[in-house]
């Protein structure tokens, strides 16, 4: 990779040409980390070469801003129109300055003022988005988020201002406006349920991965559907035993109903444990001992197939504290990638990690893509969570024809998680040198066919 190098003022300026990206950011990472580490000069990086920035770009930037002495100072400028979108996207314009020129940086530096960040881009509109079909019934991460009374009001207020001056005098002209005229955040919501997703193949059996408190939603239905009496087997793929993807277990109503059969798999060997704790004295007021179903516990070895309920079924082990393991799903030629709670930190994207080939060419990948990239590699490290910049790589890399953004943050309103879409959209966009990847954002009650 060519960098050049000159002197403006007191200032050392870097000048990368062409693209900085997996196949570059190792030499950019040398040249940056020697020249924030020796000497006593400022740095900026002259962005106006470079056509584009990939996540191993990115932090190469941030880890020369954290290498270099506190007194150092690291900026960038000059960056097109492109790569500045990428900055915005990813959450990164408060992590490393950005400035309009070198010049500039060199002013605000003398006169001790903080740069302000990039200005955010308006949000850009979201592309349109035997079968195997997919049910989410809770994608939020770490805690349920229902929605406020707040939150209805502004939705409610929204909605009536966007009708101001619509003809509504008919309940066809009302359903129209609803579903054609507003936005999902606005019409709808992602939901507030923690980690639970129906994979259905049309067996008698059920499949599910996690155990968060979409489940009670999905056993409730179940009972409402079919009554008691009749009775199902359900075979639970469990990620990792963390409280998120098994809070909603205790709540599952099958679970306290005789002739039900439950097989609990997973790759830890403490899930019995584990759950037999959440639902014991004094966490819970009934005892995992006195549950009526048949529940049995089946530990699973990463990379080896089963068959189970029609499908076949595999598990990689993934970065989490204390571990978490994906699952990819085959039936017939479709599959599907069940893969949240894993923080990414690549160096390449080819097949020598692991994810692409594990990811390869699935028709539907759910990825967990909880905070932004910016956050991801900064004050949310090592938190064992990844974010939309890393999903749609991997996807790329992967030949993925369809991305889920899964485990949303539960800060993050409605509006926040459509902004996320859209960016990543856009990132895709942006970021594609093959064939499209299709991305979508997982809400609880959503149902795709694969």
């Amino acid at each position: 990779m060519d960098i050049g190098e000159r002197r403006q003022a007191n200032i050392l300026v870097l000048a990368p040409v062409g693209r900085i990206d997996n196949l570059t950011s190792g030499e950019f990472q040398t040249r940056l980390l020697a020249a924030v580490t020796t000497g006593s000069t400022d740095v900026v990086i002259d962005f106006s070469a470079v056509e584009y920035i990939s996540s191993a770009g990115l932090r190469a930037l941030m880890t020369a801003s954290r290498q270099k002495p506190r007194e150092r100072r690291l900026a960038v400028a000059r960056l097109n129109a492109v790569v500045h979108e990428i900055f915005t996207i990813s959450r990164f314009s408060h992590l490393v300055p950005v400035f309009a020129t070198v010049e500039e940086a060199s002013a605000a530096w003398e006169a001790s003022v903080q740069a302000e960040p990039a200005a955010p881009r308006a949000s850009a509109e979201a592309e349109p988005a035997a079968s195997l079909r997919v049910r989410f019934w809770g994608t939020r991460g770490s805690l349920p988020a229902p929605l406020r009374a707040g939150a209805i009001r502004g939705k409610i207020r929204e909605a009536l201002l966007a009708a101001r001056g619509r003809a509504l005098d008919t309940p066809e002209a009302i359903d129209a406006f609803i579903d054609e005229a507003l936005p999902f955040s606005v019409r709808g919501t992602f939901g507030g349920n923690t980690s639970c997703v129906e994979i259905i193949t049309g067996s008698d059996e059920y499949v599910l991965c996690d155990l968060g408190t979409g489940v009670r939603e999905f056993g409730t239905r179940l009972l409402r559907e079919h009554g008691p009496g009749r009775k199902h087997c359900f075979n639970i793929f469990l990620s990792h035993p963390h409280w998120d993807h098994i809070m909603g277990f205790p709540f599952f109503a099958p679970a306290y109903i005789a002739g039900n059969r439950i097989r609990i798999y997973g790759c830890h060997d403490v899930l019995s444990e584990v759950l037999h704790t959440q639902q014991s004295n004094p966490f819970f007021p009934v005892d995992f001992r006195s549950l009526a179903a048949t529940i049995e516990f089946v530990t699973l070895e990463p990379g080896r197939t089963y068959e189970i309920a029609g499908l076949s079924v595999t598990s990689i082990k993934q970065f989490h504290t204390g571990d978490s393991y994906g699952y990819r799903f085959f039936h017939g030629a479709k599959s599907v990638v069940y893969s949240t709670d894993c923080e990414h930190k690549y160096s390449g994207l080819d097949e020598s990690y692991p994810f692409v080939g594990f990811y390869r060419n699935a028709d539907l990948l759910i990825f967990d893509a909880m905070y932004s990239f910016g956050d991801m590699i900064s004050v949310k490290e090592d938190w064992g969570h990844s974010s939309n910049v890393v999903a749609v790589e991997l996807a790329q890399a992967a030949q993925v024809k369809r991305l889920a953004l899964f485990h949303h943050e539960p800060v993050l309103d409605d509006r926040m998680i459509e902004v996320v879409l859209a960016d990543t959209v856009r990132f895709e966009w942006i970021s594609r040198r093959g064939d499209k990847v299709e991305v979508i954002s997982a809400y609880d009650g959503l149902e795709l066919t694969v």
